[in-house]
């Protein structure tokens, strides 16, 4: 045995050297071996390869199998964090950067008091407040529309879809600068700048055109996109422990409070700031919802602009009285951001252009982008897996929640319960009330010798 397992230490001594000659990455991606995860006894055992390899022989596509077995496709990328955000991947976990993959099965959480931006690769952005969790867990392209299947595990999550639609350009204050300066320079605004001028000192004082002009900025950058994805609408399906919300672009701020009760609230065209003829006449697709139960497969629409309440089992939905004005100021934060919506018009066109070819070859897809192609009626099909799989998992964990809490009770013991209070939005509105405007900070009018010369300061005496 010593004898077989010196033979193979030599044989993987070999093919290291090999694959030391090939392109960087070759190696890696030919190889079906979790090499991070190899228990030595086992691999060095030539019993265990052998019988191993017979089992194989039994099935000669094995290595493809596990190859398209073991694949995670990229569902977007990390944008920006203010605090401590983190990815759990697998066993380990790590702080992630700007443009961070996120592949599925990915878990992002932000710790303490800690915000988030993700970027989609179909366009949706989605924002994490304080002590906020989300897994991906697949990302599908579809012929004639994409798919995004999440959970919310905790916390106050953004679900923003992309939509085609322009703006109203309007000129007041952005509401979430806790992220600003913008990790992105080509995303930040341009300041409207005044010349300084003694004859015409008034127009100095007269407000700037810094924000209307990035509202201007963000339609020009809706346009030029929307020629490469043509009306493409991605199908998501939002998985939280008590409700599931599916449909068509969704814009959904969902507030998961674990071991309590969701609040939910689905944004129309209007509340996201869509021009406002557009608004009126435009159609959108209903959204859903799906409660818990085992035998509860009925789908309820989900009414726009107001927020619904979710209790602890999820057997009922109804308008929301608890929290109301904790979640109207929490929404609050939200409500203007052209500067991130900028942003994602941008990453879109670098990033996001296979996701919406009009015509694919799915043999290139796989090849150049790593995407296997969906035909409509899979994706029916898998829609259809989905919402019967996650409703018996879901309600199967929520009854396990509850006898676990009431033999807690039985003990004299009490199971620690989420509460939704400003925690979850605080850190941003102070922001907001305390940030000077880009007008302000960034550029006055023109720059004085008093304000910048330190050696003109001392010659005429100023401190």
């Amino acid at each position: 045995m010593k004898f077989n397992r010196f033979i193979i230490i030599i044989a993987l001594t070999f093919l290291g050297t090999l694959c030391l000659d090939l392109p960087l990455g070759i190696a890696q991606e030919q190889s079906s071996t979790k090499w991070g995860e190899i228990k030595v006894n086992n691999f060095l055992s030539f019993q265990d390869w052998k019988e191993q390899s017979d089992e194989r022989d039994l099935v000669p596509g094995w290595e493809a199998i596990i190859k398209e077995r073991n694949h995670r496709e990229i569902v977007g990328r990390f944008f920006q964090c203010v605090g401590n955000c983190r990815i759990d991947r697998g066993i380990s976990f790590f702080n992630p950067n700007f443009k961070t993959a996120i592949y599925e099965g990915d878990e992002v959480k932000t710790l303490g008091e800690s915000y988030a931006w993700l970027f989609m690769f179909d366009g949706t952005m989605i924002r994490l407040s304080p002590e906020s969790s989300i897994n991906f867990n697949e990302i599908n392209i579809g012929i004639k529309e994409n798919f995004l299947n999440a959970r919310v595990n905790a916390g106050n999550i953004l679900w923003l879809s992309r939509s085609e639609l322009p703006f109203e350009e309007i000129n007041a204050r952005e509401t979430d600068v806790l992220f600003n300066p913008l990790i992105l320079p080509e995303a930040i605004p341009v300041p409207d700048k005044k010349k300084y001028e003694e004859d015409d000192l008034i127009e100095l004082v007269t407000e700037r055109q810094t924000i209307l002009n990035q509202y201007k900025n963000l339609n020009n950058l809706i346009e030029n996109n929307n020629k490469f994805t043509r009306g493409k609408p991605t199908y998501a399906f939002i998985i939280a422990p008590n409700i599931t919300i599916m449909g068509p672009n969704p814009s959904v701020e969902i507030v998961s409070l674990l071991g309590g009760k969701t609040y939910l609230k689905n944004r129309s065209l209007a509340t996201l700031g869509i021009k406002n003829e557009l608004a009126k006449d435009k159609a959108v697709d209903d959204i859903y919802t799906q409660m818990r139960g085992f035998e509860n497969a009925e789908l309820k629409k989900l009414e726009s602009d107001q927020w619904q309440e979710v209790d602890e089992k999820g057997r009922s939905i109804t308008p929301a009285i608890d929290n109301l004005n904790w979640l109207l100021m929490g929404e609050f934060i939200t409500k203007r951001i052209p500067s991130l919506l900028v942003a994602r018009e941008l990453l879109l066109t670098q990033y996001s252009q296979f996701a919406f070819q009009e015509k694919v070859d799915p043999n290139l897809l796989a090849k150049n982008f790593g995407y296997r192609l969906w035909s409509k009626d899979e994706l029916d099909l898998r829609l259809d897996f989905l919402k019967e799989y996650f409703r018996r998992i879901e309600t199967t964990n929520l009854s396990a929640s509850t006898h676990f809490s009431e033999r807690l009770r039985e003990r004299g013991e009490s199971l620690k319960v989420m509460d939704y209070s400003n925690f979850f939005f605080i850190k941003a509105l102070d922001k907001y009330y305390s940030y000077e405007d880009y007008n302000d900070e960034l550029d006055s009018g023109e720059i004085l010798n008093s304000t910048t010369k330190i050696l003109w300061k001392r010659m005429h005496g100023i401190r």
